[in-house]
């Protein structure tokens, strides 16, 4: 890790990949002053600070400048005597610290309600059920009741004073205050009652939306093995530390980076790479965390643990998405004030107006207290993405809900995004009279308990053509190379042109037969029985079931642009695109390049979704507008760049939460209507004397339980875009290659 001291001050490397840098600044304060001074270095794209952990995070373009260059003119500038320049405005908050559990506000926010509930009880039944009378007056029990319940939305709105806001706090207690010197307790008590049953239901659903989301990431939680002795002990991955032995076991995920120093394996590194097919490693290779183990057993000696503070990274981002606020929020709020502003003028009108200090109190009552106002967006927000959250996706906050639904651009990475993780057989390369059965009885046979990924495949063709393997006496397998049986008196060998050459079996002159097949991306293997080769057999990764319709779903929603955007050779990716219907293809790119045509489809007014799973698209799941990551047990990195995460891995899901964010919008405006008419109408009636100060307190509850009810409705399960049985057919076997023409 890199740092460098300057007296007091200091900077260090967190995290570094090409395009994006990670600095920690110290003391923290220097963090939004060397943000400002990034912000005009060349080659930095953009600078996120997160001022509460010290942090400045830099995105840069890797052909004009590097990391090394950047840390160097930090260090540089925390060496001059010149001062920092100073921020433009205060930072966000910080997205990698742990939230605290107590803060949620829902036990106080409910112990408010339930006894101002109490005291509302204690009214009614005293004066509906014993008919007796109750004094309102300022200095009774109920009016010095009133304004100890009034004293937190003081203190809020002398908070809010003392930073020049006036908000609806102020009004709030404004109101209550003159309610109980007018002798009006009882309307300063349902007025106060409403309120703090608006905030516990706030603090409610943004608690269970948290809890939802707690549950997703539980299933994300890391252990790993490590040698102690001779002995293997499970512990958590914040527990590792530099120069530990960690034993990676097949099917198992690397949380750590390494270099392997006994053992064999093949290790699945798509997440980081992009790469479909997975790569075999020995002693003395590199892993990453984030790749799987596929086969084999290795021993890896950690070289750097990874992010212990994930979990709490992405848990802080959750307790910020209320105030990662969507823009129907904002229009909310500015509708909330312009709705106070409103209540004073008609105040003073109707006191002007009608000379009845009675009328213009009603009045006041009745605009003092914008709650269903103020909850028309945040409740049918928070209601939207507890739905998500049960459903198995993470929205990170509401302006990405709101944002999703109105993308025209959706961007596809295709390895693990549009194809799934499982190859199948493309092609079979027939070079003998064997029939496609028979020849695939004889890998089926071989292969039948293995567990590669590409002998999954054969067995899966297999099964799909009712064919029945045979027992065989013997069976080797040698890692990454191929399988040798004994069947009868014959010997069955699979593999690759290594391990044929290894076994004594020339396949030179087969292998530039299939040239073509490699050309197009394919993964080709043959099959030989004693010394000659039957067939060559080539494998793609299969297309999801469900990727055709999502495509189409995605073009009658109103999305004019689908873009495939690949590491993967040309011919397929052009065939992957031809299958699905996408029109835009942009193959053999890297991962700093995906972020680059994101940027540019931005630049050209397109509000852009990028939809990945990998490490690789990490940057472009970061310059989209929205990032959408497939699979949360995926790579940590995609998770933490994107705005949205399917945990199910399903690419219905993507459908699902457009249609949940134009639902959203439209009871949003459902909401605004109803309380802004309500407050209206009832100023008006309280205008004309039609209606009593404790009246406009019944009408506060019930508009308020109208936004409620009516945002509540976004909890009920949203059928999710059908799809159709036409995608779930298995592929054919593709024509043999000889009989197919350019």
């Amino acid at each position: 890790m890199l740092t460098a001291k300057s007296s007091r001050q200091s900077v260090s490397v967190r995290h570094s990949i090409p395009g994006r840098l990670r600095l920690h600044l110290s003391p923290a304060p220097l963090a939004p002053r060397l943000g400002v001074l990034c912000q005009s270095m060349p080659g930095v794209t953009r600078v996120r600070i997160n001022a509460a952990c010290a942090a400045v995070i830099i995105a840069y373009q890797a052909e004009m400048t590097d990391a090394g260059r950047l840390f160097q003119a930090v260090r540089e500038a925390l060496d001059s005597a010149q001062p920092l320049p100073a921020p433009a405005k205060e930072t966000g908050g910080c997205t990698c610290r742990p939230a605290s559990p107590g803060k949620s506000g829902v036990g106080s926010n409910l112990a408010r309600f339930l006894a101002l509930s109490g005291v509302m009880a204690f009214v009614f039944v005293r004066k509906v059920v014993f008919k007796a009378a109750l004094s309102e007056a300022a200095f009774s029990p109920l009016g010095l009741i009133a304004l100890v319940a009034a004293f937190p939305v003081a203190r809020e709105s002398l908070r809010h004073a003392r930073e020049k806001r006036f908000t609806l706090e102020g009004f709030l207690a404004a109101g209550c205050a003159v309610a109980t010197l007018s002798g009006q307790a009882l309307t300063a008590l349902e007025i106060l009652w409403i309120q703090s049953g608006a905030e516990t239901l706030k603090a409610w659903v943004s608690e269970r939306s948290r809890q939802s989301i707690s549950a997703i990431l539980d299933l994300t939680a890391k252990n790993t093995f490590i040698l102690a002795g001779d002995v293997e002990v499970e512990v958590p991955v914040s527990a590792v530390k530099p120069r530990d032995i960690v034993v990676l076991h097949t099917g198992e995920k690397i949380s750590v980076d390494g270099r392997i120093v006994s053992g064999e394996a093949l290790v699945d590194d798509s997440p980081i790479t992009g790469r479909a097919e997975p790569a075999h490693l020995t002693s003395g290779d590199t892993v990453f965390a984030g790749a799987y183990v596929r086969q084999g057993i290795i021993h890896v000696r950690v070289e750097c643990v990874g992010d212990r503070t994930y979990l709490a990274r992405i848990m802080r981002q959750v307790e910020d998405s209320l105030e990662n606020k969507a823009p129907i929020e904002s229009v909310a709020d500015n509708l909330a004030r312009s709705m106070v502003r409103l209540g004073i003028v008609a105040t003073g009108l109707t006191l002007l107006t009608t000379a009845s200090l009675w009328r213009a109190f009603t009045v006041m009552m009745v605009m003092a207290c914008p709650c269903a106002t103020v909850l028309s967006a945040q409740t049918a927000i928070s209601a939207a993405i507890a739905a998500a959250a049960k459903r198995g996706i993470l929205i990170k906050g509401g302006r990405y809900l709101e944002e999703v639904g109105q993308a025209d651009t959706v961007c596809f990475d295709k390895t693990g995004t549009l194809t799934s993780n499982q190859p199948r057989i493309a092609c079979i390369h027939n070079f003998s009279a064997c029939s496609e059965e028979e020849l695939l009885k004889w890998a089926y046979s071989a292969e039948v308990h293995n567990h590669h990924p590409l002998a999954m495949a054969i067995r899966n063709e297999a099964l799909a053509r009712d064919i029945d393997p045979i027992s065989h006496v013997v069976c080797d397998f040698t890692l990454g190379k191929g399988v040798r049986a004994v069947i009868g008196d014959d010997v069955i060998r699979l593999g690759n042109r290594r391990y044929l050459a290894e076994s004594g079996i020339e396949s030179s002159a087969r292998d530039k037969e299939v040239s073509s097949l490699r050309e197009r991306g394919l993964t080709v293997i043959f099959l030989a029985k004693n010394t000659d080769i039957l067939a060559a057999f080539a494998f793609a990764n299969e297309a999801r079931p469900d990727a055709g319709d999502t495509v189409r779903t995605l073009k009658q929603s109103g999305v004019s642009n689908i873009t495939l955007i690949t590491g993967d050779a040309e011919q397929t990716a052009v065939d992957l695109c031809r299958q699905l219907g996408i029109t835009s293809c942009h193959h053999s790119i890297l991962p700093a390049q995906k972020g680059e045509i994101v940027a540019q489809l931005r630049q050209g007014g397109h509000k852009v979704i990028m939809v990945g799973d990998g490490i690789n698209d990490a940057l472009a799941l970061a310059e989209a507008d929205i990032g959408i990551a497939m699979s949360a047990a995926g790579a940590d990195v995609a998770i933490e760049a994107a705005d949205i995460a399917l945990v199910r891995d399903d690419l219905a899901d993507i459908l699902y939460v457009r249609e949940l964010s134009r639902r959203t919008l439209l009871v949003a405006r459902q909401n605004f209507w109803i309380a802004t008419s309500t407050n209206l109408g009832g100023a008006l009636v309280g205008a004309l004397g039609l209606l009593s100060p404790v009246a406009s307190g019944l009408l506060h509850i019930v508009h308020t339980l109208g936004v409620l009810a009516n945002s509540s409705r976004l909890l009920l399960p949203l059928a999710g875009p059908a799809v159709s049985d036409d995608c779930a057919q298995a592929l054919p076997v593709c024509p043999q290659p000889e009989q197919e023409k350019a």
